[in-house]
């Protein structure tokens, strides 16, 4: 269980920069992996996500070794992130339930005739002849548009703004992903914006991991899969904007299906 809050300010940290930047990204990792050990089940899911906050760790410190953002910038970052995580977590340890719309309730079949819709118009191929990367541009694009808030990050530098937004979709997705999977929460109404979007159905969801749709231990696919019937088949990606390009790309080196 984790709690409390967390500075966002480095100013009063040691004056060290290397110990400051250091301690930083210590804290964002021991709470990421917390995060991971409490609530991601599955192992390679679980081992996945713990790399990829590694792997941000190190681009996080290349960037600062290369002059691109400051210490402080840096380290802000760190906390930020840590913050976000820790309210995901948050999230999954108090939820009692599922946030259930009915009006976005549909059958899986409803949901594969959407991505079906969506691939041969993005790509004129059916869903299950998608490459790896495609499949990972519908995913991205489907939960980047369900309307959930978007993380807040005060950097500007654009590759911090990319990786941070993208690894809190992720950690999201998988706060929500376990949320529906749990066996020990009852299916009932909670406040709006437990999961993504706050509008996703419960019940018919315990089985979706092993659906024909995804396969088993794909809580990415479920998730888009389930927001593709939240949004209501509308339009999703149409008209993508190119600034997606580049978080498309960082969720592509996460991996997680």
């Amino acid at each position: 269980m984790v709690g409390g809050q967390f500075p966002t300010e480095t100013d009063n940290l040691i004056e060290d920069p290397n110990q400051i930047l250091d301690n930083a990204l210590f804290a964002l990792n021991d709470t990421a992996m917390k995060f991971a050990k409490d609530v991601i089940n599955d192992a390679k899911v679980r081992e996945s996500y713990a790399s990829n906050i590694k792997r941000m760790s190190v681009e996080i410190k290349g960037l600062v070794d290369a002059k691109k953002v400051s210490v402080k910038e840096a380290a802000t970052f760190c906390y930020e992130m840590r913050n976000q995580i820790m309210a995901e977590h948050r999230k999954y340890t108090s939820a009692s339930g599922l946030a259930i719309a009915e009006k976005h309730k549909l059958k899986p079949k409803s949901f594969e005739d959407l991505l079906e819709k969506y691939s041969q118009e993005k790509f004129k191929l059916n869903f299950k002849n998608l490459s790896s990367k495609q499949r990972s541009r519908v995913y991205y694009e489907l939960i980047e548009s369900s309307g959930r808030d978007y993380p807040k990050f005060t950097t500007i530098n654009k590759r911090l703004k990319i990786i941070g937004k993208v690894g809190i979709l992720v950690t999201a997705s998988l706060a929500t992903y376990e949320i529906i999977n749990a066996e020990n929460k009852p299916k009932e109404t909670i406040k709006q914006g437990m999961g993504i979007g706050g509008a996703m159905a419960g019940g018919w969801l315990a089985g979706l991991g092993a659906s024909t749709i995804c396969g088993p231990g794909a809580p990415i696919c479920a998730i888009a899969v389930v927001l593709a019937g939240s949004i209501g088949g509308s339009m999703i990606g149409s008209a993508v904007a190119d600034s997606l390009d580049d978080e498309i790309e960082e969720f592509t080196r996460w991996n997680i299906r």
